[in-house]
């Protein structure tokens, strides 16, 4: 049996980036006493990219081609209409198993940046909060293909019935809870914690994970093999147990892009290394610098899903950043 699937949940979603180019200090009108406000802002530019954690990992999934992919979500009838079904279809190794819900849309981020770098953020759920509906059993026929699965950002709800279905179906998989940290309760975070094998999130997230579960590193640890910190242009962390219980804590530096136009989504990509990593058997330390390399592409355009790459690029890379080349990584 060839054990080469990898499953990806999490959102699907647009987003919608525009410009201001005055301080929204000077557009907003607030009265605290009656409890009145009042904005007028008109952007100057505005730009659809795709987007949310699952098609950002699934997209770099497949510009990898190595994994079988198989992305399960919930969208709407403008999923297909808006070119986000044809741009992922274009991965010969990612299979889309979405619902389609024809009376929703799919999930939107709407976000305008001022002169300031301020942001307003607006966010619709749509066909997303369909996801706990969702039920794998019923859908996977095959789990002993899966290495492993990624259980990404979206609803508590969706997440803690994804991280039980996926212990039920034993296929290991990485706990990456993100903004919705702070929603969960505590008993409901340590069964899910208890459900996977690896726990990923950045600093503020695995601090919230933290105080919320009321667990340190070393509590954590006698749940999931490791723990994955990432950090930013400072790198990522990695901590893990051997096996004489001795914790190691690892850092792993960024790898330098060619320029930096946009951040979003290099931890997704980051995401999709590791899952590639785990694929191709590589050490979990090897997959945390795979992961390195993806996010330093993901950097060097605008938008989650518009860079490119290939294998040459990336061992080319790896081999600049780290001074060798992992063998399950060079036979590709």
């Amino acid at each position: 049996m060839v054990k080469n699937k990898v499953l990806v949940l999490g959102s699907l979603a647009f987003d919608y980036i525009m410009a201001f180019k005055e301080n929204f200090i000077n557009a907003v009108s607030i009265n605290h006493d009656k409890e009145e406000y009042q904005s007028t802002v008109t952007a100057d530019s505005r730009y659809q990219f795709f987007g949310g954690t699952a098609g950002n990992i699934a997209y770099n999934l497949g510009l990898l081609n190595i994994a079988k992919v198989s992305l399960f979500g919930s969208v709407g009838d403008d999923f297909e209409s808006l070119g986000y079904m044809g741009h992922l279809k274009q991965f010969k190794n990612v299979e889309l198993l979405i619902d389609v819900h024809e009376d929703l849309f799919t999930a939107a981020c709407y976000i305008v940046n001022d002169i300031k770098s301020n942001q307003m953020i607006i966010f619709h759920g749509g066909a997303l909060d369909k996801c706990k509906d969702i039920d794998l059993k019923e859908k996977i026929s095959n789990p002993e293909e899966f290495v492993y699965a990624i259980n990404s950002t979206q609803s508590v709800e969706a997440m803690a019935n994804f991280a039980l279905q996926l212990s039920d179906l034993k296929i290991p998989s990485i706990f990456d809870p993100g903004q919705v940290t702070p929603l969960f309760k505590k008993d409901n975070l340590i069964e899910l914690l208890k459900k996977s094998e690896i726990l990923i999130g950045n600093n503020h997230e695995i601090n919230q994970i933290k105080e919320k579960s009321e667990l340190t590193e070393e509590n954590i640890l006698e749940h999931v093999k490791a723990i994955i910190i990432t950090e930013g242009s400072k790198g990522s962390k990695l901590i893990y147990k051997d096996e004489n219980d001795k914790i190691f804590k690892v850092h792993i530096p960024i790898a330098a892009p060619n320029k930096i136009e946009d951040t979003t989504g290099a931890g997704d990509g980051y995401r999709a290394g590791i899952l590639t990593g785990l694929t191709l058997d590589m050490t979990l330390l090897d997959a945390c610098r795979l992961g390195a390399i993806i996010g330093s592409f993901v950097v060097e355009t605008t938008g989650a899903q518009t860079q490119n790459f290939n294998s040459d690029m990336v061992r080319k890379r790896f081999f600049n950043t780290f001074g060798y080349i992992p063998p399950e990584l060079e036979r590709i």
